[in-house]
């Protein structure tokens, strides 16, 4: 048995998961009737996160010229959560990410090349917020983490030394 034999009883299922919708709720239809560029950049404006602001943005967007306003406000949006607690690797990878969006979309000069290529960025900015929020989240649940009151200093834990004599101490007995 060959091993597309094998595979195509399953392709119409694949076909099935891949096109049903996803789990959570997604905009289908932009929220702003008139498709008002103010409007919609207020709606992004007052979307409680960042995924939300980059949804209505993306559901929104007309590709011209005028989605790279929307898109900036998402960006903001989204640096907020990330950029202040960026180290220096990560915050080169978001600027790379972001000048790969430029680069992508190089080639074309009319109003839908700016549109997708701001899309793209609000949504290079979009994932570093995420894994931002996942980040804070592990180190919320992380057991080794002392808990301390929201806004009051960690206390510090004393420094690791193996016992006397601990034959894995690294140098062996003390004098």
């Amino acid at each position: 048995m060959t091993p597309i034999s094998r595979i195509a009883p399953f392709a119409g299922l694949f076909f099935l998961v891949a096109a049903s919708p996803s789990h959570g709720q997604t905009l289908v239809k932009c929220p702003v009737e008139d498709r008002d560029p103010a409007q919609i950049g207020q709606a992004t404006q007052d979307a409680p996160s960042c995924a939300q602001a980059y949804e209505i943005m993306n559901v929104c967007r007309s590709n011209t010229n005028g989605d790279a306003k929307i898109a900036q406000i998402v960006v903001d949006k989204c640096e907020k959560i990330f950029v202040p607690a960026l180290d220096e690797p990560t915050f080169k990878a978001y600027h790379a990410a972001r000048d790969s969006c430029a680069r992508r979309f190089s080639q074309r000069t009319d109003a839908a090349g700016t549109s997708f290529q701001s899309t793209c960025e609000a949504g290079v900015a979009v994932v570093f917020a995420h894994r931002a929020e996942l980040a804070a989240m592990r180190a919320l649940r992380d057991p080794r983490q002392p808990r301390t009151p929201a806004g009051a200093p960690a206390p510090e834990a004393p420094p690791l030394e193996p016992p006397r004599g601990a034959p894995f101490g690294g140098l062996g007995p003390r004098p």
